[in-house]
């Protein structure tokens, strides 16, 4: 999944750099945009599951002994297709792991029991993509504020391993799985100088299909300066949200992720 995202990024730049048509548009806003930087995430994140109408299980990240304070990097892009279309690419990591981790309760995911001081190592990864084409219905020298429609696509992968507290291996669960949501998108940009700028946005969409019923919340806003014509710095913040529930029939399973946290960046536009 990262390298699709990372080739179809590299794509649309040859693409757009090959459109030798200038595009008339005020000096700040860029016909491309890239950014990267780092997230500094205040994570929340509990895991539910019940099987064959047994009692609710829930672990949490505290159970598990994984970060809830981490600083990771991202990833974004912004292509202005047209006088007032754009598309919006955005990567968003968490990746943690635990080991030896003793747990202060019975600990118990899927099939994997833990008894009270036993040991788990864990691993958590959570790869977040986010796609938006949006238009401009308000466009001026000074502002741009335009809707549009996405997809954000998370691709969750957790692992449990658990031992007695006498070392007895007692197995592991995990669970890997990549979920679509489309979503509606608001966002625009506002020029407060020619270099410096304030840029934000955000998407929501709540749906079930098959198995799954996923909510995701995405928004993020930040101040841009500016000080070259083509490099900038910016800082801000972002906030990200996934309430997923899978229903298999047998089994039932709810991820609930909230992944907060200030923006750091350099960006490259022309």
């Amino acid at each position: 999944m990262k390298a699709l995202f990372l080739s179809l990024l590299f794509g649309l730049i040859f693409c757009l750099n090959s459109w030798s048509a200038e595009l008339s548009a005020t000096e700040w806003d860029k016909r491309i945009i890239l950014r990267g930087g780092l997230i500094s995430y205040d994570m929340s994140g509990d895991f539910k599951s019940t099987k064959d109408g047994q009692p609710e299980i829930k672990v949490d990240m505290d159970d598990l002994g994984l970060e809830e304070d981490q600083t990771t990097y991202f990833l974004g892009a912004t292509f202005r297709l047209g006088e007032r279309w754009r598309l919006r690419l955005d990567y968003f990591n968490y990746d943690d792991d635990a080991n030896d981790e003793t747990v202060n309760r019975i600990l118990e995911f899927d099939d994997l029991v833990v008894p009270l001081n036993g040991k788990v190592d864990s691993s958590l990864d959570i790869d977040l993509y986010i796609a938006n084409l949006s238009y401009d219905i308000y466009s001026s020298d000074r502002a741009k504020f335009g809707v549009g429609i996405g997809a954000h696509v998370v691709d969750f992968d957790l692992e449990i391993e658990g031992s007695a507290n006498d070392g007895t291996d007692l197995g592991e669960a995990s669970e890997d799985y990549t979920v679509p949501i489309p979503n509606l998108f608001v966002g625009g940009l506002y020029a407060l100088r020619n270099d410096l700028l304030f840029n934000y946005g955000a998407g929501w969409m709540s749906m079930s299909y098959g198995d799954y019923d996923g909510e995701l919340i995405f928004a993020r806003g930040a101040l841009e300066y500016w000080p070259f014509n083509n490099v900038g710095l910016g800082a801000g913040y972002s906030y990200i949200s996934a309430d997923i529930d899978r229903d298999t029939g047998k089994k039932k399973e709810n991820y609930d992720v909230e992944m907060p946290g200030p923006i750091f960046y350099m960006t490259v536009g022309f």
